[in-house]
């Protein structure tokens, strides 16, 4: 059955179980979500942990109902699907069951569902079908699609279309205040950490993307302290990689450790993506010409053997001025926000910086925790986090 108007109602009477399901083809990232009020007055949500304070519920326990897993991600066409159970609706007042348009929302676009060929699927343990479809043409970045609410007779689902805008869904439906969409967020202090959760797309290997970058105050990025002196005086600034994995070395039966780094010789010098250690430097700029700094990729489709990354910087040639670089550290997911680490305004005139450590957890969240401290040589920073490491002198040549 259809409920295509607006207001448009069916009776669900008693039931075991329902299935929502949110369905479409389009290459565009939707996220199916619920909100509810409760009859005692209680508010909350059930929508993506990918959002900061996110849960995808329970079905066993309060609020009994639970999300399926991510589709979509990074706006990808083809049967995308994502759903969500329902065991138990008695203390239920109102449930609003909601599309959010994380393409959209994320780059602050408002743009018309109609164009994304998407409907919602409402069946019963009793094999009852309702259908509404995400049809309107009123530009806004998040659709209320359904309701449901109690009645005499039990469950009721009712067509309640809506479209807005992702402030004015926050103020309007109970229990999505607290609903945030952020494109970016910054570690400003040490200490400072923010846990993610990658949306892996079934079939793909996706990376995570951690690039080192800089400016010289209002003028054109360039590259690390390129003319930072006048002349032809610049300094070679490097971004490495600290890591251990979950694998052990036969050898030891520890964890295996090492370094991605320009100065290693052969294949720790950039590393591997498809093998061990899933972490690829992408390139070394040494003239420090290059706009983008420098990037290294990690493959998340492998993240389950790795178990802790440390991001660092050193400089290669030339004297220690850090206030001057304005260096960013930015780590970056899909369907994650952007993580900006600063490494700020010191006057430490040591030349090896760390940046961050970067831990993979067992639930396959991304824990990320500003470091920033400064360090003599590699050596001296080995000792401070423990490391364990043998070093030699090293050269890029």
């Amino acid at each position: 059955m259809e409920l295509k108007q607006k207001g448009t109602s069916a009776q669900l009477g008693a039931f075991k179980q329902l299935k929502v399901s949110l369905v479409w083809t389009s290459a565009v990232d939707l996220d199916l979500m619920a909100f509810y009020k409760t009859r005692d007055g209680r508010t909350g949500g059930v929508y993506s942990d990918n959002y900061n304070g996110g849960t995808l519920g329970e079905l066993n326990s309060f609020p009994f109902m639970q999300l399926s897993g991510d589709e979509g991600v990074g706006a990808t066409g083809g049967d995308n699907r994502e759903e969500l159970r329902i065991t138990k609706l008695d203390d239920i007042e109102e449930l609003f069951i909601c599309a959010l348009n994380f393409t959209d929302a994320q780059g602050s676009s408002n743009k018309v569902f109609s164009d994304y060929d998407a409907r919602v699927e409402v069946i019963t343990d009793k094999g009852e079908s309702h259908t509404i479809n995400l049809d309107s043409s009123k530009v806004g970045s998040v659709a209320i699609l359904a309701k449901f609410q109690a009645s005499f007779m039990g469950a009721q689902l009712v067509n309640d279309s809506m479209v807005m805008d992702l402030a004015t869904f926050r103020d309007t439906v109970p229990g999505a205040k607290d609903l945030k969409v952020q494109s970016k967020v910054t570690l400003a202090q040490k200490g400072d950490s923010f846990a993610i959760k990658p949306k892996v797309v079934k079939g793909k290997t996706d990376e995570m993307l951690i690039n080192l970058n800089w400016n010289e105050g209002n003028t054109e990025k360039k590259g690390f302290f390129a003319n930072l002196f006048g002349g032809d005086d610049t300094i070679d600034l490097d971004l490495g990689v600290y890591f251990e994995t979950k694998i052990l070395d036969p050898r030891t039966n520890e964890p295996v450790r090492a370094c991605v780094q320009p100065l290693n010789a052969g294949l720790l010098k950039q590393g591997r993506f498809e093998d061990l250690p899933w972490i690829y430097h992408m390139g070394d700029d040494r003239t420090g010409a290059v706009s983008t700094g420098e990037t290294v990729k990690v493959n998340l489709a492998e993240r389950q053997n790795l178990r802790r990354i440390m991001i660092f910087t050193y400089i290669y040639e030339g004297a220690a001025n850090w206030a001057n670089t304005d260096g960013v550290v930015s780590v970056k997911a899909p369907g994650c926000p952007e993580l900006i680490v600063e490494l700020g305004k010191s006057n430490d005139k040591r030349t090896f910086a760390s940046i961050c450590w970067i831990d993979f957890q067992d639930d396959g969240s991304i824990k990320v925790t500003k470091t920033c401290t400064y360090h003599e040589d590699h050596v001296d920073c080995d000792r401070s986090y423990g490391w364990g490491l043998k070093w030699t002198a090293g050269s890029k040549d």
